[in-house]
């Protein structure tokens, strides 16, 4: 039982000694008649696990979580998905990572979603700390 348990730890520890966190607010747009807040900031506010290429995470979507999926195609080019819980639609996107200052990224991108016919897809703007 004690191997058990160590071995859980060491792999546990070895794996967030290589991996990274993320957290990330995607800035949304204001409704009709009202200005920009700081709620459009924090209403799409998530985080992030990140190992290589590839992270898992889970964002606030309002009232709401949206269950996310990010693969590093390039050095700062990125491909994501999004699948809403309420209604499990699925949204896909292709994003740039700007390097501002240390670990801090703008981080535009245009978000497709998938389930609705009529979409043109739309440009998001992210704001990113990874440690």
């Amino acid at each position: 039982m004690t191997k058990n348990i160590l071995t859980l730890l060491i792999t546990f520890f070895s794996l967030t000694s290589s991996a990274q966190f993320m957290v990330t607010s995607m800035l949304s747009e204001p409704a009709d008649g009202e200005e920009m807040s700081i709620d459009n900031l924090t209403d799409n506010i998530g985080i992030m696990y990140s190992m290589d290429k590839i992270s898992l995470g889970i964002m606030m979507n309002g009232d709401d979580y949206d269950l996310i999926a990010r693969y590093g195609v390039g050095d700062k080019l990125f491909a994501y998905g999004l699948v809403a819980t309420e209604d499990e639609s699925l949204s896909l996107g292709l994003g740039y990572a700007l390097n501002v200052w240390n670990d801090l990224y703008i981080e535009p991108s245009y978000l497709l979603d998938l389930e609705d016919e009529d979409n043109e897809g739309e440009l998001k703007l992210s704001l990113t700390y990874k440690f």
